[in-house]
């Protein structure tokens, strides 16, 4: 058998613990470290002459597994470190870029699977063609900070509108998929500001930056007249709420708001979307007016329902009316869709006949009234005199 082949002794190592050190060729039960001999400590050099001790950091055959998990381990690091590294940031701020990104670029179907129900709000502004035309939207972001606690992550941001910047903050929850946990979290459902716009009852259709949206009709104002309210859902940015054009007598008196650069409930002050009376509109409910006034005249009653005439001294007796002096009607812009017509210097007479030998009984009244003026449900200038 060749030398190189044969099991070498092993060679004792003293601790050098203490001050009894034995000899290391000495036998007894003194507390030693052995190299083991064997095949697996002993090598033929090169040359053939003689061996060499194996390296301690070489491969051992005889314990194969020892390399095998190593390289899982380095496998799991890089499966869930290397992808936030890859994305920038934690993985917190990696949702959270992912999110503010979408709304920087109007990926609407992405935003909505990170908001909270809508309620009785409408959508009618977050559809994309409202989005597109959006003047003085988010266009950046900063992330700020995160911090972490109990699972939970915030990440501050700031976000960009031209030249303004406001500061919120978005919410994540650790999320846990099977056994395994993921490096990521999801949203914390976001609630939008909400605009209150007033615009008239049973509109069906409104102009939102220019684009036509459809009102649902379970969502339309209720009412018979004048202006209902709606709320909207919206985004940061510059918006006008428009009513349908109509014929010469109306003319649409937009609603406009800046919705500030917050993804956090806020809620604006009622804006009114309605119309103002053109000229040819105030003359159509001036006429109105004198016709309503006509069909009072027919009456005869001393004081006819619904109508602006009194004889308050012919009370219990019936007779006729007639407008002596025409009354001056004037028109003035109201709130909520209803205008206010002032009927002023007017002049009527109530007549009494005679009976049972008493003489002809007549009764001058001044005619000054107010009465309103607003669009119904089937969109027609309607008229009636205020008590």
């Amino acid at each position: 058998m060749h030398r190189s082949q044969q099991a070498r002794a092993g060679r004792a190592l003293t601790t050098g613990w203490g001050g009894d050190v034995q000899d290391p060729d000495a036998p007894g039960p003194a507390f030693q470290l052995t190299a083991t001999g064997g095949a697996s400590a002993t090598s033929a050099a090169p040359d053939g002459t003689g061996s060499e001790d194996r390296s301690p950091g070489r491969w051992d055959p005889h314990r194969p597994g020892r390399g095998v998990a190593a390289e899982i381990a380095l496998l799991l690091v890089l499966v869930l470190a290397l992808p936030p590294l890859l994305l920038g940031g934690t993985p917190a701020e990696a949702v959270a870029r992912r999110f503010l990104q979408a709304l920087v670029d109007g990926d609407m179907a992405t935003v909505q699977e990170h908001l909270t129900p809508r309620g009785d709000a409408l959508d009618l502004a977050l559809v994309p063609a409202v989005v597109e035309a959006t003047d003085a939207r988010i266009e950046g972001f900063t992330l700020l900070s995160t911090r972490f606690e109990d699972g939970r992550a915030e990440v501050r941001t700031r976000l960009r509108v031209g030249a303004r910047s406001l500061t919120t903050t978005l919410r994540l929850e650790r999320r846990q998929d099977g056994a395994w946990p993921r490096p990521a979290g999801t949203l914390v459902p976001l609630t939008l500001p909400t605009v209150m716009v007033a615009i008239p009852v049973g509109t069906a259709e409104l102009s939102v930056n220019g684009q036509r949206i459809t009102v649902p009709a379970a969502s339309r104002p209720r009412g018979a007249e004048g202006l209902g309210i709606i709320t909207l859902r919206m985004l940061p940015g510059l918006y006008e709420i428009e009513a349908p054009p109509r014929d010469g007598s109306l003319d649409p008196v937009p609603a406009r708001i800046n919705v500030p650069p917050l993804l956090s409930p806020w809620t604006s002050v009622p804006l009114q979307a309605g119309y103002a009376l053109t000229d040819t509109g105030e003359e159509q409910l001036a006429g109105e007016l004198h016709d309503s006034l006509r069909e009072c005249l027919r009456s005869t009653s001393p004081a006819p329902l619904g109508c602006p005439l009194e004889a308050p001294d012919a009370h219990g007796h019936s007779g006729s009316w007639r407008l002596i002096t025409e009354p001056e009607i004037s028109v003035s812009p109201g709130w909520m869709g209803v205008f206010t017509l002032y009927a002023r210097g007017g002049v009527a007479e109530f007549t009494v006949p005679a009976a049972h030998g008493q003489a002809l009984r007549t009764h001058r009244v001044l005619l000054d009234a107010r009465a309103m003026g607003a669009l119904d449900r089937e969109g027609e200038l309607v008229t009636s005199w205020s008590p």
